[in-house]
């Protein structure tokens, strides 16, 4: 029988406490994602253009950007400190938000509270994200693989938490309310638990991050370690090859809620985005058992090629349906019947597909980064594999939105059909290229370098 001495240590209690406070985070924020580009459009008037580049190119480019030197301010000023002034800026961000109506002059444009609201929102993201991975990361030790596995089904859970309470309120309270109570409401019940609970983290249990001795940078080396990566043409492109991938995953917060709100005037968009976190939850541990004994690079292919495929799967409704608003009963439950319009049930096989290539591609890209960095530079090649995901937001929200721009309102405006189909393709085209680009840097550059 095992003594107690040799059992395995359970993880800390500030591992756990960094994960609710995960969870609360992005129950806030996915509380208003799906709606974030209705509420610019048909509540402020704005342009699904203008809309999608404040959603995608502004908020998912601090978010995913900025963590480069917000995390090296936080290991310098302490993670405790940094989450604290974080989520002071999301509260902020989201009760601006959810009161823009109420503080601004009616008649006149949005813009102003509207980027100052975003702003914080993203500033807030960009200091969380590196203090609680950190945490994980440092409290792990050497049982990090299972850390960060807990930790990202946490954040789908967070995910459909925040989704779930947003469609109760909206329903009831109307579009502004999922920025302020709800999201504002997750945001400062993780305030108080950084405040009275959370504990900063002091060790690495085995005294290694990616391979690597744990030091703390200053903000000149993070700067310096940005000029490094960019000077390196290889990784930039195989950056911007999977920033193509991440185009088409943008569109799930961006295109598609226009799209839906086009078809079905009261769609509940973020329902039908529920469907991603929920696959991921249910499914992830079991993708990741078929795909271990898969090269990375093939796994990321595969990913974005059932993504690309989902894409397309929208062209079929046009060309099979007269009226794809069209609804029909889906499933019925008593005298409840469950009716979607024939382009949102398209969609929603689209939304699934995103989902099932989200998980055969994300989390191998890690690996892959690792295995493709220059021997010893791993750690910093590492810090910079999220900004595929800013690349792909700055550039991929305001394409979607302006494809729906000149496909789908500007012809409906002039009384001319729509061309919903020519979205769908273009955007599938991204992924054709992203796989394509990424075959050929794994069978030019890196195959070739290990020859």
């Amino acid at each position: 029988m095992n003594s107690p001495e040799s059992k395995p240590a359970g993880f800390p209690a500030t591992f756990w406490t960094a994960n609710t406070i995960e969870l609360f985070e992005r129950g806030a924020y996915y509380a208003m994602a799906s709606f974030v580009v209705i509420y610019l459009t048909e509540t402020l008037g704005m342009s699904p253009t203008f809309a999608t580049f404040l959603n995608g190119s502004l908020l998912w480019g601090l978010i995913y950007f900025l963590p480069i030197v917000s995390g090296t301010l936080a290991d310098k000023y302490g993670f405790k400190r940094s989450l604290v002034a974080a989520f002071i800026m999301l509260s902020l961000g989201y009760l601006v938000m959810g009161n823009v109506q109420r503080i601004w002059p009616a008649g006149g444009s949005y813009t102003i509270p509207i980027v100052l609201g975003i702003v914080l929102i993203g500033l807030g993201g960009s200091v969380v994200k590196p203090c609680i991975a950190g945490t994980v990361q440092k409290t792990s030790g050497l049982r990090a693989t299972l850390g960060f596995g807990i930790f990202y089904m946490v954040i789908n859970i967070g995910s459909i938490s925040g989704r779930g309470v947003s469609y109760f309120v909206r329903r009831a309270a109307g579009i502004p309310a999922i920025f302020f109570p709800v999201a504002f409401a997750f945001a400062v019940i993780g305030l108080l638990i950084v405040l009275f609970v959370y504990r900063e983290p002091q060790y690495v249990s085995d005294g290694k991050k990616d391979g690597q001795a744990v030091q703390k940078k200053t903000l000149s080396q993070a700067l310096l370690g940005i000029v490094t990566v960019l000077r390196n043409w290889k990784f930039v492109f195989f950056l911007v090859v999977i920033g193509m991938f991440w185009i088409l995953y943008v569109q799930l917060y961006n295109l598609m809620p226009l799209f839906l709100r086009w078809v079905d005037p009261e769609a509940p968009v973020e329902l039908y985005t529920l469907v991603n976190p929920i696959m991921i939850v249910s499914l992830q541990l079991l993708i990741t058992r078929l795909a271990k004994k898969w090269s990375p690079v093939r796994s990321i292919i595969f990913g974005v090629l059932v993504t690309t495929i989902g894409m397309l799967v929208n062209i079929l409704a046009p060309v099979l349906f007269a009226d794809i608003s069209l609804k029909v009963s889906l499933l019925r439950f008593g005298s409840v019947q469950v009716l979607l319009p024939i382009a949102g049930i398209f969609l929603v096989v689209s939304i699934a597909s995103m989902a099932l290539g989200e998980m055969f591609a994300s989390p191998r890209i890690y690996e892959y980064i690792g295995a493709i960095a220059p021997k010893g530079q791993e750690g910093l090649y590492l810090g910079y594999a999220n900004l595929p995901v800013a690349l792909g937001s700055i550039v991929g929200a305001p394409l979607g939105g302006r494809l729906f721009e000149t496909f789908i309102s500007d012809p409906a405006a002039k009384g001319l059909p729509a061309n919903p189909s020519a979205i769908w393709l273009i955007v599938a085209g991204m992924g054709v290229v992203s796989m394509g680009g990424l075959a050929l840097y794994d069978r030019f550059l890196v195959r070739k370098k290990q020859a």
